[in-house]
Order: C-alpha cells, then structure tokens, then sequence
C-alpha cells in the first residue's frame, strides 16, 4: 500500500516511525507547510517531500492527515475527493458540524476512513476489554479515567494550541479527554446519560508571551452511562511532575482492574485481599519521553490494522468517522455542563 502523510510535526513523527516497521506499506512522501520540515522527516528514506498536497494525493493510495486540529477538515475533504483511504488524527476536526461534514462526505465513498485514536491499541486496554467482555471483573460498577500532563506549564511559546482556532479540541479535555471519551465507547458502547453529567474545566495559565490563553488545562469530568457504569475522568496539562501520568481503574461486583503508568509494565487485578501483577510485554518500539507505555507501538498496531481494513474490510478495532463524531458529539456535552 503506497501511503502519505499531510503534516511534519511529532504526531506526524510518529505515525512515519511506525510505517517504517511494517513491510508490506511504502511511504511515497510528506507534504508539510514548511517543506524542510517535509524533508526533516524524510531524512535517510526515499521518499519525496511534496510542495502541495495535491500532488501527494496523485501518488498515494492512503493518507494519514496529520496536521493541526482547524486543517482536519479541508485536508479530509480534498483526500475524499481524490478517493483516498484516509486515517485522520484525532481529534476530527474542531467542531461537532464539521466533524459531521466529514462524515456525511465520507459515506459517498467505499474507502476506509479511520480516526487515529491509537490508544484502543494499547495492551492493557485491549486486555481489559476481554475482561470486561468475559464478565471477568462481574458487574462494572465504576470507571476511573486521569491522564495528566505538564506541558501547559513547560510549553511558554503562544502557540495554535492555546487559541481559539481549534476550538475546544487543543486542551486538555479535547486533546487528551478525546481518547479517554472514545475508551469508554471501545471498552462499554455505551454513551453518557445527558442528565447524570457534572463538570469543572478551567484554565490555570492564562496567559503566554502576553497573549490570553483560550482553551482549558485541567478538567473533571463526573457522569453515568446509559449501561449505569458510574464514570470520573479527569484531564490535566498543568499537573506537578510528580503527578503526572495515565490511569484506569475499573471497579467491578468481583474483581478491580487497576492500570497505572506509576508501574508501566504491569497491570493488577484485585479480588478482595488478593492481588494479581499481570507482566506486560516489552514493546517493539521505544516511547518518547512523557509518553505513555506502549505509545509508539500502538501507531504501528493502528497502521496495521486500518491497511488491512483496506485489504480486507473494516473491524471492530479501527475507529470510525462515527467514532469520531460521536467523541465531539460528547465533548459538547461536557462542555456545555461546566458552569
């Protein structure tokens, strides 16, 4: 499969790192706004560093669009109108109309059109899945979701990030919030009961380089599912060091299911005082730094299995235009509910 990438920033990184372990993909090139990033990223590969998409698209049989939040849609649409397979990062795009846009666009082709919402492929989550499928853990009772960064406070450059160009999909609630969202769909299909959703979303620095800061940096989030899982996420990007990191805790009327990246290579489950360490595997790739485990890995599994959606027909692994538009469809919600 001849694949392409629109964008050259981190994501875009690794999404090119990922391809270059799968055998049976080429990656034609990269279109960038800034060609010499463009070429940065082909550095020491073949392929070609485009100076407009258009004659990317001409080249390629997929596309991952991997550009700021606010181009998703203009990029997924000349990509639909090229007849591309497309894998779009997350989140869509910066609103819920033009998330839809996309997908109603999406369903006049046959082509597979998948969200990058990696984190469905990490090992833990997909093991908790089964478990959850099996009735290991009983009845679930309650889901606890934290993903808490630093980068609000270390990142001091005004960025795209920080305005109101991407909407509410660049803080912490759309940026990091989006995947826990789409975790709860992967892990119950199951969406959040309007009348049962509290929220608190702030923003705690307010200002760079002397200009206002319009998006969120911390976020909780309480809720129950319409399956009456009780839900608590909590998103951050102005957290101390020390407390930064991913969790998921799954409380259910048997077992507890507790993944921390305090302890990134095991996960625990609890049944009354006994308590099991379940040894992770070692990834194939290595994380970058304040990245969770398996990170990198789970680019590669999202590859794999969106190009063999292409030869094969679609999963229930790879996540959807649907997917997608459901998760903006939820962060509405959220947002419409803090005061």
């Amino acid at each position: 499969m001849k694949i392409g990438i629109i964008g050259a920033g981190n994501i875009a990184k690794a999404h090119y790192r990922a391809l270059s372990t799968i055998n049976d993909c080429e990656v034609i090139g990269v279109y960038d706004i800034s060609i010499d990033n463009a070429r940065k990223l082909l550095e020491n590969s073949n392929g070609i560093a485009f100076e407009n998409p258009e004659d990317l698209l001409e080249k390629v049989d997929g596309i991952i669009i991997a550009t700021p939040n606010f181009c998703h849609k203009d990029d997924t649409i000349n990509a639909i109108l090229k007849n591309k397979h497309i894998l779009c990062e997350k989140p869509m795009a910066t609103s819920t109309e033009e998330a839809l846009h996309m997908m109603i666009s999406a369903q006049k082709t046959d082509k597979v059109m998948a969200i990058g919402f990696n984190y469905r492929y990490l090992s833990y989550v997909s093991q908790l899945k089964e478990l959850i499928q099996k009735q290991e853990l009983g009845d679930i009772l309650a889901v606890k979701l934290y993903f808490k960064k630093n980068s609000a406070l270390k990142r001091k450059t005004f960025t795209w990030r920080d305005n109101s160009l991407s909407n509410q999909t660049s803080g912490a609630l759309g940026d990091l919030g989006i995947h826990l969202i789409d975790l709860l769909w992967f892990l119950f299909e199951s969406e959040f009961m309007e009348g049962t959703v509290r929220s608190k979303i702030n923003t705690y620095v307010k200002e760079k380089e002397g200009m206002k800061v319009d998006v969120d940096d911390y976020s909780e989030i309480y809720g129950q599912l319409s399956n009456k899982v009780f839900v608590n996420i909590i998103t951050s990007k102005s957290s101390l060091t020390e407390d930064c990191g991913f969790s998921i805790e799954v409380i259910g009327t048997k077992k507890e299911y507790l993944y921390s990246s305090v302890h990134p290579n095991v996960y625990t489950i609890t049944e009354g005082v006994k308590k099991e360490e379940i040894q992770l595997p070692l990834p194939l790739l290595v994380d970058p730094e304040n990245e969770v485990f398996e990170w990198s890995d789970s680019f590669r599994s999202q590859t794999i299995d969106w190009i063999n959606a292409v030869r094969h027909g679609t999963n229930k692994t790879i996540a959807t235009f649907e997917d997608g538009l459901r998760s903006h469809s939820t962060l509405d919600l959220f947002f419409s509910k803090s005061s």
